[in-house]
């Protein structure tokens, strides 16, 4: 959605007209962290990217799945909660190479006013955007 502002204020023939424009949609700032796993040569897994990205907005599988099979209103009961941290969890033996294939964990706040995180993995979550084509909160 555009704002707008009055530009000026001009007159023809006694009559003012003013003349408003858009201001310029805000871009929002992408920052990107990469990082290089250092995999050891034999090892048979690869890094999975991850599935959400910080701030992204997510629902508990559980609860949704709770919410369909009990009908219950959606946009009434379904919480979403931010992802606030991410974690790669990496399983090594001592000589570096990885003893199972690494996954991602993400943290959300269940709880507002707490530091406490609760901490999920890809398949415990969805992306509440895409609830949100299928159904209307």
């Amino acid at each position: 959605m555009s704002n707008y502002y009055t530009a000026q204020t001009v007159e023809a023939f006694g009559i003012p007209y003013t003349e408003y424009r858009s201001q310029p949609e805000e871009i929002p700032e992408i920052i990107t962290v990469e990082f290089y796993p250092k995999n050891h040569p034999l090892s048979e897994y690869s890094y999975p990217h991850p599935k959400f990205v910080f701030t992204e907005k997510v629902v508990i599988r559980e609860q949704y799945e709770y919410c369909l099979q009990n009908q219950i209103n959606l946009a009434e009961e379904l919480n979403s909660y931010p992802i606030k941290a991410m974690e790669l969890v990496e399983n090594k033996l001592s000589n570096g190479r990885l003893s199972s294939a690494p996954y991602w964990l993400y943290g959300i706040r269940c709880h507002s006013g707490t530091r406490e995180l609760m901490w999920f993995s890809d398949d415990e979550l969805l992306k509440r955007q895409n609830l949100l084509t299928e159904t209307v909160f």
